[in-house]
């Protein structure tokens, strides 16, 4: 008899422990990414004279006034058809960086040392992902 109400004790700790537990769930709120893979071919190169820098411009409708104003663009070029490098890069002796407006993406090539460019003599592969910014 004196075991009944330590038992029912026992029981009813176990059911406020248990009862009093409420599972949360948390869900992390993720803007997606979005990604552009474009090769250039040489004959997209234009020289410009005034500095002797190549340029290639690719339109990028993604990139309107509102991404243009808050969100991020990074760019990567394949240059050996195996990995892929962050820019701005010096490679072969040349610096390819890049800047864009709303509508483009230009992708520049000048001598590392500042000087005189060169058109690139091949297709380069550049993956350019657009980063929504949370504002």
């Amino acid at each position: 008899m004196k075991k009944l109400p330590l038992l029912f004790l026992l029981l009813g700790i176990v059911l406020f422990t248990t009862s009093a537990c409420k599972k949360e769930y948390i869900t992390n709120e993720t803007i997606p990414n979005f990604t552009v893979v474009h090769t250039v071919v040489v004959a997209d190169w234009t020289l410009n004279q005034a500095d002797g820098t190549y340029t290639a411009v690719i339109k990028m409708p993604e990139i309107d006034n509102v991404s243009f104003d808050n969100d991020g663009v990074v760019v990567a070029a394949m240059f050996d058809n195996v990995n892929y490098e962050a820019l701005p890069q010096v490679y072969d002796g040349f610096s390819y960086t890049f800047f864009y407006s709303p509508g483009f993406l230009t992708i520049s090539v000048q001598g590392a040392n500042g000087g005189a460019g060169s058109r690139p003599t091949g297709p380069i592969k550049f993956k350019i992902v657009l980063v929504p910014s949370a504002q």
